[in-house]
Parts: C-alpha cells; structure tokens; sequence
C-alpha cells in the first residue's frame, strides 16, 4: 500500500509542471447570461442578444491572444473588476487589459 500511495504521489509531482498554473487560461463565461442583460445601443437594435454573443466572442479570440503576455497581476485585476455589478464580460476583460499595456 505504502509504495502505491509512494508512486501516485511522486506521478503527481513529476506531472505538476506540466498542469496549467491558475490564472493563466483565460476565464470561463457564461455568455448566455452575460447577454441576457445585454440592453439595445440604439433604437435600431431590435437584437441586442445576438449583437452581445457576437461581440463577447470575438473579445474572447482577442483575450485568448493576449493573454499570456499581460501580467498575472493585471489579469487577476481585470477579471475581478468586470465580475463587479452584473455578469463578467470578455469585452470587459479585453478592455482593461488594452488599457492596463498602454
């Protein structure tokens, strides 16, 4: 039993390097929620739902290549700021961190 126990626990820290760190993939988002709540921007807007997916998105694509280049700090920040007062949003995330790199 004490060799088994031995094993898994030295596979684990052996595999651990390889698992990826917390915080450095891009957040999961409800997108469905997250464009419930989306109001129309203009009278025209007869859709505002599919106008929000579209956009979440797309700043999801832009997020995911910038990601790994903005700092754990800024990322971390950013996260928790856009999750204050309604449901997160990429746009959001994307937003401040182009803001944060300037």
């Amino acid at each position: 039993m004490q060799s088994t126990v031995t094993r898994a626990a030295s596979l684990l820290l052996f595999c651990l390097p390889w698992l990826p760190a917390a915080g450095q993939e891009v957040p999961r988002f409800d997108l469905q929620a997250t464009c419930r709540a989306a109001p129309a921007l203009t009278p025209q807007d007869r859709n505002p739902y599919e106008g929000c997916l579209r956009d979440e998105v797309a700043a999801e694509g832009q997020l995911r290549a910038i990601w790994s280049g903005a700092s754990a700090s800024a990322r971390r920040e950013c996260v928790q700021e856009t999750q204050i007062g309604g449901p997160p949003s990429y746009v959001d995330v994307l937003t401040c961190l182009q803001m944060r790199s300037r």
